[in-house]
This record gives structure tokens, C-alpha cells and sequence, in this order.
């Protein structure tokens, strides 16, 4: 006969608690989309610093001739460590069961919001790269709030009253 694993019933466990509260497929595209960003801003940003002539990205080099961004180096720089960075430890630290990860996450995926809208404040225009990680980040702070541990299911008790 047969063992069968052990069930996941409530109890003294609190780790069995919090896997049943959080849903997990939001977690792991949480995870996944952190990490994807994450080899992208590097990629990009140490493209930028490469070729500051404006291969990687056409358009934002004519619209950063007259803005107030330092340069295309400068630029490259700020995206591989602020976004790449951020983005990597959320990644990481969501991987690891950290405790805070998903307050990490949420700030990684802010800053990536605040990034492109700032960038299409001074540039003076949008291009699909601003666009692309504007929508990618609202994304990312949804899969966080997706990913956020509810209440228990069962009945609930009403305080105060009888």
C-alpha cells in the first residue's frame, strides 16, 4: 500500500498557513518578469555605456541633445544599477522567501515607473522604450498586490458585536 504525502490541513504550521493564503502563479510571474527586466536594463544600460553614439537607441538621441540628461553614458549607467540592480534583488530576494521581498519588489517596480516618466518629462516625448517599461512596471505592481497574502477563508468573526 501506498503512502500518501502528508496534507497541508491548518494547524501549528504557519508556513503551510501562508502558502495556502498566497497565490503563487502571481509570485512566480512576479518573479519571472523581475528577472527578465532586470538582464534587460543591465543589457541595455551597458549597451548605452558601449555606444554612447546612439546605436542602441536612435530617437532618445536626438531628444537628449537638448534635455537636461547628463549623457548617453550617464544614462546607461543609472539604468544598469538603479533599474537592473533594484529589479535583480527583488527577483532575488522573492526567490528566497525573504520577508519583505514583496515591499521590495513594489519599490523596484515604482522606480522603473518613476524612471520612464521622468525620462519622458525631460526628454519632451515617449519612445517604445519609456512606454515599454512604464506598462512593464504597473504591470509588476499589480502581480505584487496579486501576490499579497489574503485572510483565512473561513467564517469571519465580527468584533464588538454579538
Amino acid at each position: 500500500m501506498a503512502t500518501r504525502p502528508p496534507r497541508d490541513r491548518p494547524g501549528p504550521h504557519p508556513e503551510n498557513q501562508r502558502k495556502r493564503r498566497e497565490l503563487r502563479g502571481p509570485r512566480q510571474s512576479l518573479i519571472g518578469l523581475l528577472a527578465v527586466v532586470a538582464v534587460l536594463a543591465v543589457t541595455g544600460g551597458v549597451a548605452l555605456i558601449a555606444r554612447p553614439d546612439g546605436h542602441v537607441l536612435r530617437p532618445p538621441v536626438d531628444l537628449q541633445v537638448g534635455s537636461p540628461l547628463m549623457s548617453i553614458r550617464a544614462t546607461g549607467v543609472l539604468l544598469a544599477l538603479v533599474i537592473g540592480s533594484t529589479q535583480a534583488i527583488a527577483a532575488l530576494l522573492l526567490l528566497l522567501h525573504y520577508v519583505r521581498a514583496r515591499m521590495v519588489a513594489l519599490i523596484a517596480s515604482l522606480i522603473a515607473v518613476v524612471w520612464s516618466v521622468l525620462q519622458m518629462i525631460l526628454l519632451d516625448g515617449a519612445t517604445w522604450f519609456q512606454l515599454t517599461l512604464l506598462g512593464i512596471g504597473a504591470l509588476e505592481v499589480l502581480l505584487v498586490a496579486g501576490c499579497t497574502p489574503r485572510e483565512s477563508s473561513g467564517p469571519k468573526k465580527m468584533r464588538g458585536r454579538p
